[in-house]
């Protein structure tokens, strides 16, 4: 298991020309046909936030996937699509739109700016004579709360995922069910655009065993 703590930057002109992979705002990169979701308090097209590129090898796909964000206003809640022969967020209509409204004009990419490995956390921990296993295991746990931390004592809550990458979860654990991976979480106090989590929440985007279904909630404090 481990973590994949990420930031947000602006994208150059070059980097934004590149429209398949992983990024906050701009428009869709559609890999079937166009699926826009539908405000269904407004009628109106959903505002995009972001795609994201998932690869073959950690769906156990024959091609890669892509599983599209949208806000539905500021009513805190939000639809998903995956592509291709995915699904979306049930309840919500979608139109055959290719562009539409946009959280954030200027597309931004996220970074990983450090991965930490449990296994590797563990095994570099200084060994204490006589200790027991749930000793072990508790200073083991104590140690990865602190590399949560940035350099100002933060817990760090943005990720990008894959299928060992774990949450931060600031309420509990909120998997679906066994085999969802995290795709992305995101800090509401650091994202580059306003978004409806709750009080300061934090917000999971996660994909089904499958591939082919993905869920997003929040949890805020």
């Amino acid at each position: 298991m481990r973590y994949r703590f990420t930031s947000y930057h602006p994208a150059s002109d070059a980097e934004a020309a590149v429209t398949d992979g992983t990024r906050l705002g701009g428009l869709p990169h559609w890999l079937e046909e166009p699926q826009w979701p539908v405000d269904p308090y407004e009628n109106e097209l959903a505002p995009f936030m972001g795609q994201f590129r998932v690869p073959a090898a950690d769906v156990g796909g024959d091609g890669d996937r892509m599983v599209y964000l949208f806000a539905i206003g500021f009513s805190g809640e939000h639809a998903t699509v995956v592509q291709p022969g995915g699904q979306v967020t049930e309840s919500f209509e979608t139109r055959a739109a290719a562009t539409g409204p946009t959280d954030l004009d200027r597309v931004h990419l996220l970074r990983v700016e450090e991965e930490v490995d449990f296994s590797r956390v563990e095994r570099e921990m200084e060994p204490v004579e006589d200790e027991d296993e749930e000793n072990r295991a508790w200073r083991l746990e104590e140690l990865l709360e602190e590399r949560q931390k940035d350099a100002a004592g933060s817990i760090r809550m943005n990720q990008l995922g894959g299928p060992d990458v774990v949450p931060v979860w600031l309420q509990g654990d909120g998997l679906p069910g066994e085999g969802w991976q995290l795709v992305a979480q995101f800090d509401s106090c650091q994202l580059p655009f306003d978004v409806n989590f709750g009080d300061t929440g934090v917000g999971y985007l996660l994909l089904s065993p499958d591939g082919k279904n993905a869920e997003f909630f929040f949890q805020s404090c």
